[in-house]
């Protein structure tokens, strides 16, 4: 059958070279949009090491200098950053808090506040980031160790003032999580000239700045000791930053307007007070807005493509049916069954579209190879990524064909041989 099938498409080339062509052009397209939806969607679900559900920003705002309500006493101006610890508590006291932290300005997830860092051994060089964060960031943003535990090792290094690296340093400078465990790595930090060597008190899971990123080197500090804060003066707030972990059954839309109402008296402290509460939420869907609205653009592309080739398969189809009206007509009357010549009918669409496929394959292939097919800054393995291209294409266009050949196939089919015949 399937020889019979390949001499009666050779013997109605002319006919068939239109919806040929479609078919390669439409499979390339729809296959570059679907390897770029594959990127993206492999990249978006690997964990990201960290976890923002119920988890809010309370931005904090000094009184200026020179306003009227500046408090000048030396509590709150030149040891006011005193105030920023006491607010902290009274957050952690809260019945709808579960845990409160804090880090520099300069560590915030979803938004491109980093300081960079250098990380060295021997000839071996990576560039990452320094982050300065209160031990308790690890438990409100439940970063777990490299081994999937709990993250009281994690606190309990920083608290030790030794750091914590990410897997990615671990992997990559010593081999894995454990042989890193007490080893020390030098460091250089942004800005500085001199590297610090640093001994490795836990390694946290690996982490990355957002769903489309890749895993990143980085370390952890210590953001300050409350001596510290102590000792500074209230400018000292600005640049800390300051989170909260809400109960589940106590977070919903309209928790942050309402906490900011409840709150305020109670976080307005010398020159300290509440500006807003804002759920870490938001800031992930602005910074990931660019991503969603390209994967917008591939699903707008391939349905675009799919109404292509469902038209064009459809009407050529059709017409060439139509045009076969007598030879169906012909075989019905010389005893062939109503589905066996339905089933041939989809066959030599399958065939078509499957000749058709092999220079679409090739051309994707030297897309890919060129590099102008997505870009990923993960490591997607390239077999995963044809494959799954190819499934999809193979797959979605099928539909199509067998859509566009079975409705104008069982119109022909409900026809009588002799009416098939009758021009003939």
């Amino acid at each position: 059958m399937l020889r019979m099938i390949f001499i009666q498409l050779w013997n109605e080339r002319k006919t068939n070279m239109l919806i040929y062509l479609e078919l390669v052009i439409v499979s390339v397209f729809l296959w570059y949009a679907a390897d770029a939806l594959f990127v993206n969607y492999k990249s978006y679900s690997r964990p990201v090491g960290f976890d923002i559900s119920h988890v809010y920003y309370v931005e904090l705002a000094t009184v200026p200098q020179g306003s009227a309500d500046y408090d000048t006493t030396a509590a709150h101006n030149q040891f006011g950053a005193a105030d920023f610890l006491t607010l902290r508590d009274r957050l952690a006291h809260h019945p709808k808090v579960e845990d409160v932290c804090f880090t520099s300005n300069i560590h915030f997830h979803y938004r491109f506040n980093n300081r960079f860092a250098s990380f060295k051994q021997d000839s071996l060089v990576r560039n990452g980031y320094v982050r300065f964060v209160d031990p308790s960031y690890f438990r409100v943003f439940r970063v777990k160790t490299a081994d999937g535990g709990p993250s009281e090792k994690l606190e309990q290094a920083l608290r030790e003032k030794q750091v914590v690296v990410t897997a990615t340093v671990a992997d990559d400078f010593f081999g894995n999580a454990s042989k890193a465990q007490n080893q020390e790595i030098q460091v250089t930090d942004q800005g500085d000239r001199d590297s610090v060597f640093y001994r490795i008190g836990a390694v946290s899971e690996p982490q990355r700045y957002s769903e489309f990123h890749e895993y990143s080197y980085a370390y952890y500090k210590p953001v300050g000791t409350d001596e510290d804060f102590h000792n500074s003066s209230v400018q000292a707030v600005n640049g800390m930053r300051l989170f909260i972990r809400v109960k589940p059954d106590a977070d919903n839309s309209r928790f942050a307007a309402g906490f900011t109402r409840e709150m305020s008296q109670q976080l307005r402290l010398g020159n300290i007070y509440l500006k807003e509460i804002i759920p870490m939420s938001y800031y992930r869907d602005e910074m990931l807005r660019s991503w969603t609205d390209d994967i917008r653009v591939y699903f707008s592309g391939i349905i675009f493509f799919l109404l292509n080739v469902f038209l064009g398969i459809i009407g050529t189809f059709w017409l060439r049916t139509q045009q076969r009206s007598a030879e169906i007509g012909l075989r019905m009357a010389m005893g062939a069954s109503r589905r066996g010549i339905f089933r041939h009918l989809l066959a030599e669409g399958f065939v078509l579209l499957g000749v058709a496929f092999i220079p679409a394959a090739i051309v994707f292939a030297n897309l890919m190879h060129l590099e102008v097919t997505e870009q990923s800054e993960m490591l997607i393995p390239v077999a995963d990524r044809l494959l799954c291209g190819m499934g999809m294409t193979l797959g979605l266009i099928g539909i199509m064909v067998a859509v566009g050949i079975g409705f104008p196939a069982c119109r022909a089919m409900r026809l009588q041989p002799a009416d098939m015949l009758h021009d003939e």
